[in-house]
């Protein structure tokens, strides 16, 4: 349980974790500069503390920014708090908030913020798709945070994606499928929790049906294939997924995209050499 909910919200498609490697390298430079370390312009010691401290600036100005787009959209949700519209983008901001934050009371409370407003909309409009499904997202940062709550959040998560792609399929590229596709693939089978293979496999394909050109869908519904013993059908959709990356730069292009990216080239690389090598049921080293 605690495993997929460290996966989907470090994976959640259209955004990226914003602390790791940034952050280790942004550390090796400050902890280099501070005892005085001399690097030779040129070096490979200079590149690499080069590449560091462009990471962890742009860790930075994505934290800045997801700050920024907290308050603004908080600030519109309070003019109009009756505005469903409102309500799920002020509930997206408090999503990417929290992937920049580390404190944990503030995540929860920031999360909580998120919920409320998605609720407080639904019930006057139950019928809006974009609440539905950023209700979801926040209480997967509960169940993160609240691990002896986690189980009760998993099912109101369910429930909120199963109404969000009910009402709008293709809402976020396809992310209901795609995320009760990981839920279920991820999740232990009941009593523990929610996993279902049959479940996992209805949802991915179904992403993939609905939004193709999203590399998001077409990388789980990929690992999952590869997990579950399928490497021909992997293969497949490896190759279909390249195929489609042209046109996925175009689409999904920007510097909001570029921590996304990086996660998604990361597993292209991965799965590449896992289908090239036959290597196939190494689950671990498959990333999924």
């Amino acid at each position: 349980m605690i495993a997929f909910l460290t996966k989907f919200v470090s994976s959640h498609p259209g955004r990226a974790p914003r602390t790791g490697l940034g952050l280790v390298c942004g550390l090796g430079l400050v902890v280099g500069l501070a005892t005085g370390s001399q690097v030779v312009a040129g070096s490979r010691d200079d590149e690499g503390m080069t590449r560091g401290l462009r990471r962890i600036q742009y860790g930075m100005s994505t934290s800045v920014a997801a700050t920024r787009a907290y308050e603004a959209a908080k600030a519109l949700h309070r003019q109009s708090p009756g505005r469903p519209d409102l309500a799920w983008a002020f509930a997206r901001a408090c999503f990417d908030r929290c992937e920049a934050l580390a404190s944990k009371p503030v995540r929860i409370s920031v999360a909580q913020e998120g919920v409320e407003a998605c609720r407080t909309a639904l019930k006057t409009f139950p019928a809006e798709a974009g609440c539905h499904y950023y209700l979801a997202m926040n209480l997967g940062i509960l169940a993160q945070s609240q691990p002896l709550r986690a189980l009760g959040h998993v099912r109101d998560m369910e429930s909120a994606w199963q109404a969000s792609r009910l009402l709008d399929p293709a809402f976020d590229h396809a992310g209901a499928d795609r995320s009760l596709g990981m839920l279920y693939a991820e999740c232990p089978p009941p009593p523990l929790g929610l996993g279902s293979r049959s479940k996992a496999r209805q949802h991915l394909s179904k992403a993939v049906e609905l939004e193709p050109v999203h590399p998001g869908n077409r990388l789980e519904w990929i690992g999952y294939l590869l997990k579950d013993g399928e490497p021909a059908a992997a293969r497949r959709e490896f190759e279909a997924l390249q195929q489609a990356l042209p046109a996925a730069r175009e689409r999904f292009a920007g510097e909001a995209w570029q921590p996304t990216w990086a996660t998604w080239e990361a597993r292209l690389e991965t799965f590449g050499k896992r289908l090239a090598t036959g290597r196939t049921n190494d689950t671990k080293a498959l990333g999924s």
